[in-house]
């Protein structure tokens, strides 16, 4: 055989070997897909993923699981844990963004806060302790179709219908000043629940999104 034709069947292995090495790596890829937790919905959740209590943790695989699951879960004042049992430092601010929007249960001494289209959050956290929890929910549209969604949630949080009217007022004042593109406002700290509360409301009006970012905090001891 002249060292063309040998070059030129060494040529022709080459591609059939290339598709071959793809379709292994396919199928490693489903067989490991199926034994992973992300579709196996009855696999329990390890310790690195759930906390000892049934609350998330943030630790890399944590916050996978939570993304899976569709759901943060915390607990913030008496009965909550240690930040070291939780996946965060004693004192820190973290961000976190899950892939897709999820929704928060904040649980707090005397009840329950909750969030849909949650995008991001954010927890700080001091002398090892969970210090503060920031929710950011993100929506599209004009402000009055997002609007009756607030006012159907306000009570869970502890506003009055007072606060709504005057949190109106303040985003009307605010949209005359500047560009009027951007604007701001903000709902007032109240106790609710067991837990001290406040929302800040932004309107991107260039973008139709509108933005609230509720934070919690434990009561003062």
């Amino acid at each position: 055989m002249t060292r063309t034709g040998a070059r030129r069947r060494l040529l022709s292995w080459v591609p059939i070997s290339i598709v071959a090495l793809i379709c292994l790596g396919f199928v490693v890829a489903v067989v490991s897909m199926e034994n992973s937790w992300w579709v196996d919905e009855d696999r329990p959740a390890t310790a690195d993923q759930e906390a000892s209590d049934g609350m998330s943790v943030f630790t890399e695989a944590g916050v996978d699981y939570l993304t899976r699951e569709g759901r943060l879960l915390m607990r913030v004042g008496s009965g909550s844990l240690p930040s070291s049992e939780l996946g965060l430092q004693a004192n820190e601010t973290q961000s976190f963004e899950p892939i897709v929007p999820i929704e928060a249960v904040i649980v707090a001494p005397d009840g329950s806060f909750y969030v849909d289209l949650l995008r991001s959050f954010t927890i700080t956290t001091s002398r090892g302790e969970v210090e503060s929890v920031q929710l950011v929910r993100e929506a599209n549209g004009a402000w009055l179709t997002v609007f009756p969604n607030l006012q159907r949630t306000a009570r869970f949080w502890g506003w009055t219908d007072s606060d709504l009217e005057q949190l109106q007022r303040d985003l009307t004042a605010a949209s005359h000043e500047g560009n009027g593109n951007q604007y701001s406002a903000e709902l007032p700290a109240v106790e609710h629940n067991g837990a001290l509360v406040s929302a800040h409301v932004d309107v991107d009006l260039s973008q139709s999104e509108i933005t609230a970012t509720f934070l919690i905090s434990p009561l003062a001891q």
